[in-house]
């Protein structure tokens, strides 16, 4: 799902500067609060926080007033000896497999992770990385986008407009229309979703948060001005009305029934927050799911065909008809 990714993402980035904050440290690198930010191209703030996150985990650090610069409390405290078990390698190695998906900058920075678990832990971790490393042990599904280089540009556009809370005035080509328009965007969050970028943003031309498909944006310009994040907004929650990506529209119920074929398939996981499934006497089952833009739910319902029927809403039901007969005049003719 849309908010899974994007926790996954977050928490990656924040992993990634935390561990290489953790060497700077053990290195005796001068860590001051602005040379952090500039660095990790972040807030002093953020470094704040990050400071106080290794703290609450045990690691020891405090700030020298005399060289203003954050170190150990021990001076002889080293991490050369650190051991990982085999539970916290095989996290790292799953959490290669996940960001290969996502681009490369993002497989970058897990081989980095992976190198440092290699060169900065004790003997035994070390022989358990290469250990882990020389077979294939994990296979994650998630959907790869291909070609991040044509959108890398966009997405580092994206970060430093977040990181700076600056605005940005981008040319944008809906899918639909196909229509280009001129929109000043203040971005909220990036959302990876079925081999896809986009960027969830307050639009100026729509005076609504919206969602951009980066590959969509063609070109964009730094406007200089600045923004916040309203404190009530969350990404998860913006998202969960949505089926995958889309959520525009006011919610609204969309019902399914699902032949006992298939029955047992659909129950064995959570499709979306707020699905309820009422089991038939006969074996099938009554799906329930409020979403906005149904139009998602309907092209997923196609894919359990013949064995799902949209119950409501009824133009919902409707259009699915007219496609399925549409598609059924396209098998009908010779090939």
């Amino acid at each position: 799902m849309p908010g899974e990714s994007k926790r996954t993402l977050d928490k990656t980035r924040k992993l990634h500067r935390l561990l290489s904050i953790v060497r700077m440290l053990d290195n005796r690198e001068p860590c001051t609060p602005l040379s952090l930010s500039k660095h990790f191209k972040t807030t002093e703030r953020n470094i704040f926080r990050d400071m106080k996150d290794l703290s609450a985990v045990g690691f020891d650090v405090i700030f020298d007033k005399n060289n203003k610069s954050y170190t150990f409390a021990d001076a002889d405290f080293t991490l050369r000896d650190i051991e990982l078990s085999d539970e916290e390698l095989m996290a790292l190695l799953i959490g290669k497999q996940m960001t290969h998906g996502l681009g490369k900058p993002f497989e970058s920075a897990f081989d980095s992770l992976l190198r440092k678990a290699r060169k900065d832990t004790g003997e035994k971790t070390r022989k358990t990385v290469k250990r882990l490393e020389s077979r294939e042990m994990f296979h994650v599904n998630l959907n790869p986008i291909e070609g991040f280089e044509g959108i890398e540009k966009q997405y580092r556009a994206i970060t430093d407009a977040m990181d700076r809370k600056v605005e940005l005035l981008i040319s944008y080509k809906g899918m639909r229309d196909q229509k280009v328009t001129a929109r000043q965007i203040a971005p909220y969050g990036l959302v990876f979703s079925d081999g896809m970028w986009y960027a969830v943003a307050r639009c100026g031309l729509r005076h609504d948060t919206r969602i951009f498909a980066l590959d969509c944006i063609r070109k964009y310009w730094k406007t200089g001005k600045k923004y916040s994040i309203p404190s009530e907004f969350s990404l998860d929650e913006y998202l969960k009305p949505g089926w995958k990506i889309m959520r525009y529209g006011k919610p609204v119920e969309v019902v399914l029934r699902f032949t006992k074929n298939v029955a047992r398939w659909i129950k064995r996981r959570k499709w979306h927050p707020s699905q309820t499934i009422e089991e038939q006497k006969d074996g099938s089952i009554i799906y329930r799911a409020k979403v906005s833009h149904p139009e998602e739910i309907k092209y997923w319902s196609y894919s359990w065909v013949p064995n799902c029927e949209i119950i409501s809403p009824p133009d919902l039901r409707n259009k699915a008809a007219e496609e399925i007969k549409a598609l059924g005049e396209i098998y009908s003719t010779s090939a």
